[in-house]
Parts: structure tokens; sequence; C-alpha cells
């Protein structure tokens, strides 16, 4: 079947529509009237010979075809903003967006010293952050909407991505100040307490088993799991729950939260905290840059 060319601004107005599910709204995102919408929709329905949207009185359906075309529709507008985000760098190196999506543990350990550096090669460009979470940020990264993740990622487990080792990290387990564990407890009994792990529910068990794969006790078997670092240290500060957090945050984040370290028979294992990308994929100048300084003081922190 032969298709006419797809051109930008159509595709513009498909995900606007798509995204709001209304041509009303749609155009008035794009700062434009809803006939050029329309018009712009049908074009792309024409070219493609498919039908993309069900219109009724309650507004704007996409159809199978729509939600086939979304994903990749997507990924062309992301990369076309990141070619142009680009062009602006090289030419003058004082606009842009970079946006990545970072962990709690590598915020803490290597991303201010990297900021500070980064900024001095990009004092205008405009850097988005965004919490890493891999069953949010995976599909952020896939649309190009994320450049690149920095995140603990267990090893073999993303396959189909772009996986690079940045450093490792230690993890410890703790309570709360008073907690009555503290009075005394062995390893062994701790299978037996319910944890608490600042991860997403995919990771969590898999997680825990790294954890503990140096140790010769059984992972725990009741586990809560929160995908806010902020969320998971109150919680622990005001129960009787042991959390799983970074060993960075003893000095920077406990005490605020009245936690304390729970003295272990045997370490928990580190973790590999990884950049991870779409396979093949082309970062901007500016986002290459604040790579590269995430790595410099990253391998300054492994000493």
């Amino acid at each position: 079947m032969s298709r006419q060319y797809v051109k930008i601004h159509q595709l513009r107005a498909f995900l606007a529509v798509f995204d709001h599910r209304s041509v009303r709204a749609a155009a008035r995102a794009l700062n434009l009237t809803q006939p050029a919408v329309t018009q712009a929709t049908k074009e792309l329905e024409t070219s493609l010979g498919v039908q993309l949207f069900e219109r009724g009185t309650a507004g704007v359906v996409p159809t199978i075809f729509g939600e086939a075309l979304e994903k990749r529709a997507r990924i062309i507008h992301f990369d076309i903003e990141r070619a142009g985000n680009e062009l602006d760098q090289i030419r003058d190196g004082s606009k842009g967006v970079v946006s990545i999506a970072i962990s709690t543990a590598a915020a803490l350990d290597v991303l201010p010293p990297a900021f500070t550096h980064f900024r001095n090669s990009y004092p205008h460009v405009e850097v988005k952050l965004n919490e890493a979470s891999i069953p949010f940020s995976l599909p952020r990264l896939m649309s190009g909407e994320v450049e690149f993740m920095v995140s603990q990622v267990l090893p073999g487990t993303l396959p189909d991505w772009d996986v690079s080792v940045l450093y490792k990290t230690s993890m410890i387990a703790a309570v709360r100040a008073g907690h009555p564990i503290l009075a005394a407890f062995k390893d062994a009994d701790l299978a037996a307490a319910e944890w608490l792990l600042p991860y997403d529910n995919e990771t969590g068990p898999t997680l825990f088993k790294q954890l503990f794969a140096e140790s010769d006790t059984r992972p725990p078997s009741q586990i809560v799991t929160c995908t806010s670092t902020a969320m998971g240290l109150r919680l622990v500060g005001n129960s009787d729950l042991i959390g799983v957090f970074v060993k960075t945050m003893v000095g920077s984040e406990f005490p605020h939260y009245g936690l304390v370290e729970l003295p272990l028979e045997r370490a928990l294992a580190p973790l590999e905290v990884c950049v991870v990308s779409r396979k093949n994929a082309v970062l901007t100048p500016a986002a290459q840059n604040f790579l590269d300084c995430l790595r410099y003081y990253a391998n300054r922190l492994q000493g």
C-alpha cells in the first residue's frame, strides 16, 4: 500500500488529540484553531489509509490503529525535539533540554558534584530530573522523553536495553531508634520480621534475594515495597519495619527521620548502579556531557 508523506505538524496534532481526548483541548494546548487540528488529523488518516479516532458526542477515542501509532509517533516527536536541542547546543551551547531519570542513591552519591560540573559547561541548558523507577521510567526512555536513566539494576534483567555499570553502592538495614530488635537479635531472626524496600513491586522480591546472596540468612518473606524513598524513610521511622537503604543516607537522611543502622552480622550485598538507555541511542552533546560528569564522580567515589 503506497502512503503519502507524514508531516510533523500532523503527528503533533495527533498526539495532542490522543492525550487530551478532545479536539478543543488539543487545539488549546497547541495554540491552534479547532479546524486546523481537525484538518491535520484527517490528513494524517488519509496519508496512512486508516481511521485513527472514533468521534462522538463524548469526545474522541483512539482506534486500534491510533493506539498502535501513538507509541511510534511519540518516539518520532521526542527524537525531533532532541535533534533540535542538539543543533542548538552545537551552535552556541546555551540552549536545549536535558531530561534524565535518576535514583535516590545516585542523587545522593554523585549527582550534586556532577550537576555543578555540568553547569560550568552548559550554564543555560534546561535540566529535568525525574526520580527513577524502572516500571515508570522505561516507557519514558523508549519514547525519548527521558534520555537516560541512572538506577540500581539487577544483572541480566534488562536485555533489550543498553546497560552499563556506573558504580556499586553499599546497602544497609535500618530501624527506628528505640526499636525492640536493637536490644538483642541474630541475623537468623530477621527472616521473620517485616521489611520495607523502597523499590517497585517488580524489582523488590528479586532484589531482596540479591541483597542476601552473600549471607547465610534466609531472605525475609514479608516485604513492603514503595517507590518513594521519602515515604519509606518516614514509614520505617514510625513503625517496627526494618528498612533497606543506601549507606549514604546514614549521615544525610537518618537523623531527620529518627533512624539508626541495624548492625548485621554479615553485610548486605552491594548493588550495581547502572546507566540505562535505548539501544544505539545517540545522546545530545549536553546529555553526553552530563553523563560524563556522572561517570567522573562515580569513579572518584569508588576510589
